[in-house]
C-alpha cells in the first residue's frame, strides 16, 4: 500500500510539473504579446502530497524518487510564477469533465460552472 501511494503521489507531482510548463509557457506568450503578469498564477491541486513537496524543501523522504521535477517544482513555487491552492476532490471543476458523478454532485458542478438549463 505504501509503494502504490508513492508511486501515485510520483506520478501526481509530475502532472504537476506539466502544468507549471505550461503555466511557464502562456506566461512568455502573454509578455511576447506585450501583456505583463505581475501576480502569481493559481494552481489548484487536491494532493497535499505534491503541494507539501512543492512548498518544503525537506521532504528528502517523498522526493528522493522524483527526481529534478521536485526541484523545478519548488523554484516556480519559490520565484511565485504559480501559487498552489489546495481545493477538495468534491470542488474540483475538472473533474466535471473527466469522472463520472451522481446527479447532486452534476448539478453542484454546473451551477459553480454557471451552466443553466436552457428554458
Amino acid at each position: 500500500m505504501l509503494r502504490g501511494r508513492m508511486i501515485l503521489r510520483i506520478v501526481v507531482h509530475f502532472l504537476l510539473t506539466v502544468c507549471f510548463l505550461v503555466v511557464r509557457l502562456l506566461r512568455w506568450l502573454l509578455a511576447y504579446f506585450g501583456v505583463s503578469v505581475m501576480t502569481p498564477t493559481p494552481l489548484l491541486s487536491d494532493s497535499t502530497g505534491a503541494i507539501s513537496i512543492a512548498r518544503d524543501p525537506v521532504k528528502h523522504e517523498l522526493t528522493k524518487h522524483i527526481g529534478v521535477d521536485a526541484f523545478y517544482t519548488r523554484a516556480q513555487v519559490q520565484d511565485q510564477v504559480v501559487a498552489l491552492h489546495y481545493v477538495p476532490s468534491d470542488l474540483q471543476l475538472a473533474d466535471f469533465f473527466t469522472k463520472a458523478q451522481t446527479r447532486a454532485q452534476h448539478d453542484f458542478l454546473l451551477s459553480k460552472l454557471s451552466v443553466v438549463d436552457p428554458p
